[in-house]
C-alpha cells in the first residue's frame, strides 16, 4: 500500500537552488571522480565508500552527478559503510552521449563492467533519470533492493504490481505529484513522502531539505537516521 509521511520545512524562497547546496557542502574527501569504459563507450561516475551494499543514483536532465554530492547524501552513505555511486548519465559530463544498448540497458551494461552483476542494488532517481532506472526494474527486478524516486520518470506500460520496495518524494508544488498518482498504484511495497513548499527537485528546496532526503535515503537503505521510513530496502 501507499503510505503518507508529510515533510513540514518552509522554503528559503532562493532561486538558484543547486548553487546554495553547491556552497554549503563540505567536502570530506570521501567523494572520488572516475571513468570506466562501458561497451567501447566512456561513462563517468562518483563513488564513496566501499561497503558491500550499493546505491546507485541517477540525475535529473538539468543536473549531473555532482548535485548527488553537494546533497551530501554520497557522504552520508559512504559514513554508514554503503558503496554509493553516482552516474553521469549519457551526454552528461565526460559520459559519452553514445551507449551500445540505450536507455533499456544503459544501466545493466555500467553496472556489468563494475563487476556487480548479480549484486542487488538500490536505485535512486531523480525526473529524467527514471527514464533509465525503470527499464532496470522492469527488467531486473530481483536484482534491485530498492527504488527511491524523487519524481522519477515512470514507465507508462506498468505491470499491474510490483513487488519492488519504493519511497516516492515529491514537492508539493510538483504537478508530477497529482500526474503519478495512477501509476504510483502499480507499486505494491510504497511510500509517499511529500516535500512542503518544495519545487519539482524536491530535495534542493532549501538545506533542510537536502538533509532531509538524506535522512529519507538512510532510513530507506537501512543506515542509522534521524527519520524512519515505514518502508525499507530488501537486501
Amino acid at each position: 500500500g501507499i503510505f503518507y509521511l508529510i515533510s513540514r520545512r518552509r522554503s528559503s524562497g532562493k532561486s538558484d537552488l543547486e548553487a546554495i547546496v553547491k556552497g554549503a557542502y563540505k567536502d570530506r574527501g570521501l567523494v572520488t571522480r572516475k571513468t570506466i569504459e562501458v561497451k567501447g563507450h566512456g561513462v563517468e561516475f562518483l563513488e564513496a565508500g566501499h561497503g558491500s551494499r550499493v546505491v546507485l543514483f541517477c540525475h535529473g536532465a538539468a543536473f549531473s552527478m555532482n548535485t548527488w554530492q553537494w546533497v551530501g547524501v554520497l557522504d552520508a552513505l559512504a559514513l554508514a559503510n554503503f558503496r554509493a555511486i553516482a552516474v553521469n548519465l549519457p551526454g552528461y559530463g565526460f559520459s559519452s552521449k553514445t551507449q551500445a544498448g540505450g536507455k533499456d540497458h544503459f544501466l545493466y551494461d555500467f553496472i556489468d563492467a563494475l563487476r556487480l552483476t548479480g549484486t542487488k542494488v538500490c536505485l535512486i532517481a531523480a525526473s529524467m533519470g527514471g527514464t533509465y532506472a525503470m527499464p532496470y526494474i522492469l527488467q531486473h527486478q530481483h536484482l534491485v533492493a530498492g527504488y527511491v524516486t524523487a519524481a522519477g520518470l515512470l514507465s507508462k506500460d506498468l505491470p499491474p504490481s510490483l513487488n519492488v520496495h519504493t519511497l516516492f518524494i515529491y514537492g508539493d508544488q510538483d504537478p508530477r505529484l497529482d500526474a503519478d498518482s495512477s501509476a504510483r498504484t502499480h507499486f505494491s511495497n510504497s511510500q509517499l513522502t511529500i516535500f512542503k513548499d518544495a519545487p519539482h527537485p524536491c530535495y534542493l528546496r532549501d538545506l533542510d531539505a537536502t538533509n532531509e532526503f538524506t535522512a529519507l535515503v538512510l532510513s530507506f537503505v537501512g543506515a542509522p537516521s534521524s527519520i524512519s521510513t515505514q518502508i525499507h530496502a530488501q537486501w
